[in-house]
C-alpha cells in the first residue's frame, strides 16, 4: 500500500524528528510504501530564521567590533570572540546533526511544498494520506490552521494517527474550520483524551485514542538507531524546553546530590549552567543514546517523558501551561501522575504494571493502523 504522511518532520525538535521517523519505519515494517510529504510552509521558515537571527548573528556580528579597541580591552574581547565563536559552531552543529538525520532516515517526497496550494497542484495520489502525529492541530501554531495538515489535497484516503490538538478548548473560528476540514477523514485518531472531547464537541463521533508513534518501536529497534558517541558513567539527564525552569534545576541537583552523579543536559538555546555537561550538538541520535544510558531524567517535554517511560528509566516531569496538558494525559495512561511536578524524589515506579498499560495501549494503535 503506498501511504503519504504529513507531519512537522523539519523544525529542529528531537520529539518532532523522532516522531515521524517512528511512524515512518513502523508501517514500512508492515510492508507499506511509506513517503513523508516534505511540506515546509513559509511560516515554519520564518520561525527559525527568527530564532537563528535572534541568538547567533548577533554573536557574529560582535566579532567584528573588536579591531577597533586597543591594548588590554582587545585581549579580553578576543577571549570572548572565541567563547562566541565556540556557541555559534555548536548551534551549526545541533543544525547540522539534524539534517543529517533528516537526510539518512526519513524518506521524503522529491519535492518540498511551501503552502496548501502547491500541495494541491502537485496532485499527490497515494492509498492513504495520514495526517500526524504530534501538535499538527494545536491552534496556538500557525500549522494548527493550515489546512496542509488536515489533509486538504490529494487523492486517496484520509486518516489520522496520534494527531496532537495540544490544547483543551478551541475558539469559534477554529471550530468551524476543524470541523470542515476533519469531514473528509475515512478515520480519526488523536494523542490526547483531550482531543477526543475536543473532536466530541466538534459533532465527529467514532475517533480513537492512540500513543504516540515512538511508542510503536521497541526498546530494541530504538537502541539500534542510537550513536555511540557517549561513555558509560550514570548521569541525571536534564532536558528543558524553553525558558529554564527552576523545578527542573532544583530536582536535578537533588538527584545529583543524593545519588553522587553528574548532570549532563541537552541544550536548545537556553544555557543550562547547573549542569556538568552540557551537550549542544546532539542530534536525534544523539539524543536516544542518552536515553539509553541516563539513570534518572528530569524534562518538561512530552517526548524526553515518552522516551523515560519506553526505556524504564526513573523520571521527574514539569509543567507550568495549558499545552503539557499533552503530558498529563500520557502520565494518566501509564499510572504515573505521582511523577508530575513532585517533591518527593524517593518514590519508586512499578514498571511491571507500567509497561502492561504501555502494551495495551501500543495495542490499540496497531489495530488501528492495522485497519487502514
Amino acid at each position: 500500500m503506498k501511504i503519504k504522511n504529513i507531519t512537522c518532520h523539519d523544525v529542529y525538535n528531537y520529539g518532532a524528528s523522532l516522531q515521524a521517523y517512528a511512524l515512518q519505519q513502523y508501517l514500512t515494517e508492515l510492508g507499506h510504501e511509506v513517503q513523508i510529504i516534505d511540506y515546509f510552509p513559509d511560516y515554519m521558515d520564518v520561525n527559525y530564521r527568527i530564532r537563528w537571527n535572534k541568538y547567533v548573528i548577533p554573536e557574529v556580528s560582535s566579532l567584528y567590533k573588536i579591531r577597533y579597541i586597543p591594548g588590554i580591552k582587545a585581549l579580553y574581547r578576543i577571549k570572548r570572540s572565541v567563547q562566541k565563536m565556540k556557541f555559534i559552531l555548536e548551534k551549526s552543529g545541533r543544525k547540522r546533526a539534524f539534517d543529517r538525520f533528516k537526510m539518512q532516515y526519513l524518506h521524503l517526497t522529491s519535492e518540498r511544498y511551501r503552502n496548501i496550494e502547491d500541495l494541491c497542484g502537485a496532485k499527490l495520489n497515494a492509498d492513504v494520506f495520514i495526517a500526524g502525529s504530534d501538535q499538527i492541530w494545536n491552534p496556538l501554531f500557525n500549522n494548527g490552521r493550515d489546512p496542509s495538515f488536515f489533509l486538504q489535497f490529494g487523492a486517496g484516503r484520509k486518516i489520522s494517527y496520534a494527531a496532537s490538538f495540544g490544547v483543551s478548548s478551541l475558539s469559534s473560528t477554529d471550530c468551524v474550520n476543524m470541523k470542515r476540514w476533519l469531514s473528509s477523514f475515512c478515520k480519526i485518531s488523536v494523542r490526547e483524551k483531550t482531543g477526543l472531547k475536543l473532536l466530541e464537541e466538534l459533532g465527529i463521533r467514532g475517533s480513537v485514542q492512540v500513543p504516540d508513534p515512538v511508542f510503536l518501536l521497541t526498546k530494541e529497534s530504538w537502541r539500534g538507531l542510537a550513536s555511540s558517541k557517549f561513555g558509560n558513567e550514570k548521569f541525571v539527564l536534564v532536558y528543558n524546553l524553553g525558558p529554564l525552569m527552576r523545578d527542573i534545576k532544583d530536582c536535578a541537583q537533588q538527584l545529583s546530590q543524593q545519588h553522587g552523579m553528574k548532570i549532563v543536559a541537552v541544550e536548545e538555546l537556553a544555557n543550562i549552567s547547573y549542569a556538568d555537561m552540557r551537550i549542544t550538538d546532539a542530534g536525534p541520535c544523539e539524543f536516544i543514546e542518552l536515553f539509553t544510558k541516563a539513570s534518572y531524567v528530569v524534562t518538561n517535554s512530552f517526548h524526553a517523558t515518552s522516551f523515560s517511560i519506553l526505556f524504564n528509566i526513573p523520571f521527574f516531569s514539569y509543567i507550568k501551561n495549558a499545552t503539557s496538558s499533552r503530558i498529563t494525559d500520557l502520565l494518566k495512561s501509564c499510572g504515573l501522575e505521582a511523577r508530575l511536578n513532585s517533591k518527593d524524589l524517593n518514590t519508586d515506579i512499578d514498571w511491571y504494571e507500567v509497561n502492561a498499560k504501555v502494551a495495551a495501549f501500543k495495542g490499540i494503535g496497531i489495530r488501528f493502523l492495522d485497519s487502514i
